[in-house]
């Protein structure tokens, strides 16, 4: 496939919006027009279309805003469609928006102010809503920033912070220091950037909703791997305990357990998922042997037995 890039008119915008795309043509279209409807205009939306084979081009060359760059590639995985657009973009700022989710029309104009207001912060993220597939919004399920700052050890493990890729807005200078998305994940790349930037630079919160986040049949839990899933936690824990390695080894090995506890309650929700479950449980457990009493009450008896065995197991180890 040949690549196909448009460029906008304005050579110097403010914001560069990178939205990655792969067989969503559903939905593209109003991810777009969110964006285009934003109140603050200066700005070039980069769509980077990884190989799709619907009808996807079709959609986003619908539209006629000078301000809309696309592109299309062989299918390489939305890490390294999003680290494509970043070496294009022009903007001062980098926001992003994946192609089943959409800004509400304020988004770009608070965060430019917070961001013009706040020099030493590198990065901003907001909370969200959540909506169904039809666009209707899903009472009590919102994500909320909640923490600003030094907050490594809030979001470095997801939990007990969860920063959403399309609230985000930071300073092209922190991808030029940092780097960009880790094309090797599948999974956590977003938060693997959060990570390695709340190292180094303060992270800005703002408590008002700007987007809305999409569940939809693609995106659920059941749809997915279960193996996948496990693979990308352990590559994960791997790289924050080599790269983050000056931190506190007690930090490193509750937050991955609590990563670990957090996807197997998860896994045992579907029943077909349950055994995988239980493994993620273990591996919590290993990681932080006094947190088993509270994974299994939250778990359940059944795994009240299964985690006590891994324990007795460790301290029999220990003694020998």
């Amino acid at each position: 496939m040949s690549p196909d890039i448009s460029q906008p008119a304005n050579a110097d915008p403010a914001i560069t919006i990178i939205i990655p795309t792969f067989n969503r043509s559903a939905l593209i279209g109003e991810a777009i027009d969110s964006v285009l409807q934003q109140t603050f205009g200066d700005f070039e939306l980069i769509v980077v279309d990884d190989g799709s084979t619907d009808n996807t081009r079709d959609i986003v060359t619908g539209f006629t805003d000078s301000r809309l760059v696309f592109v299309q590639q062989e299918n390489a995985g939305r890490s390294a469609a999003r680290n494509r657009a970043i070496a294009m973009a022009r903007g001062k700022y980098i926001a992003f928006l994946d192609s089943d989710d959409a800004y509400l029309r304020d988004k770009l104009e608070r965060q430019v102010r917070f961001m013009e207001e706040n020099p030493r912060i590198g990065m901003i993220y907001t909370s969200a809503k959540c909506i169904d597939a039809e666009g209707n919004i899903l009472k009590n399920h919102t994500y909320v920033a909640s923490v600003s700052g030094h907050i490594y050890r809030q979001i470095a493990f997801f939990r007990p912070v969860t920063i959403t890729l399309p609230t985000v807005m930071l300073r092209r200078e922190v991808l030029d220091t940092i780097g960009g998305f880790d094309e090797k994940m599948e999974r956590f790349e977003d938060t693997d950037l959060w990570r390695r930037i709340s190292k180094r630079y303060e992270v800005g919160a703002i408590t008002h909703p700007t987007c809305l986040l999409r569940t939809h049949n693609d995106n659920t839990l059941r749809t997915q791997s279960p193996v996948k899933i496990a693979e990308a936690i352990e590559y994960y824990v791997e790289k924050v305990f080599r790269e983050d390695a000056d931190v506190d080894s007690g930090f490193l090995r509750e937050g991955a357990s609590r990563l670990y506890e957090y996807y197997g309650l998860a896994f045992m929700t579907v029943p077909a998922w349950r055994k995988q479950g239980l493994a993620l449980l273990r591996k919590s457990v290993e990681f932080s042997p006094k947190r088993a009493g509270a994974i299994a009450m939250t778990a359940g008896v059944a795994t009240l037995r299964t985690l006590k065995n891994v324990l007795s197991k460790q301290f029999r180890k220990k003694a020998a």
